[in-house]
């Protein structure tokens, strides 16, 4: 099978320029960076909701804990499969940025979050809005990749997952020490 052109290569001379490239994968990954963040969001913030100090609104038991954990991978598995849809009628560029839609209001309805139901629904769609994103960003960047630099920029979108995942393991361990501090 014969390799493809890819979509962001303009081929003038001889010489492959990949800033272009670069700038298109680093900002399709901000969303795997999200995706990261947002699956071990509960990690860090759980201790604070269940805790005596927390608003009452928002105190959760062991049960309410259990869904704010586990209702992002569902939001995923939901995103996932609109994903599949969503890449063939709009494409995966469109599909990556629509995505930033329930992931901002995901965020928001934590946010400003008046009660556990808006928690749970801004979990869930953060969840919505990683699972488009782990299904479209992959083949987003495998097609606009030359075949060069494609094996090192498609390991690019689980990385920037787990670099998600660390800045929020970091920011959860300041913001705890800056709460002890505080007491």
């Amino acid at each position: 099978m014969e390799e493809e052109t890819p979509l962001l290569i303009k081929r003038h001379d001889s010489k492959i320029n990949n800033s272009r490239l670069f700038l298109a994968v680093f900002s399709a990954v901000l969303g795997n960076f999200s995706f990261g963040y947002s699956l071990v969001y509960s990690s860090p913030v759980l201790p604070q909701l269940m805790g005596p100090d927390a608003d009452p609104r928002l105190r959760m038991g062991t049960v309410e804990a259990a869904w704010f954990g586990s209702i992002f991978p569902l939001g995923a598995a939901a995103g996932g499969l609109g994903a599949m849809l969503l890449n063939d009628l709009i494409g995966r560029k469109l599909s990556i940025m629509t995505s930033a839609v329930p992931s901002s209001i995901g965020y928001l309805l934590m946010g400003g979050a008046a009660n556990i139901w808006m928690l749970l629904g801004g979990r869930f769609l953060t969840g919505f809005a990683g699972g488009m994103t782990a299904a479209s960003i992959p083949v987003y960047i495998s097609e606009i990749s030359h075949k060069d630099v494609r094996g090192t920029l498609g390991s690019c979108p689980q990385i920037t997952a787990v670099f998600g995942a660390l800045a929020l393991y970091a920011l959860g361990r300041m913001t705890q020490n800056i709460t002890q501090c505080d007491v």
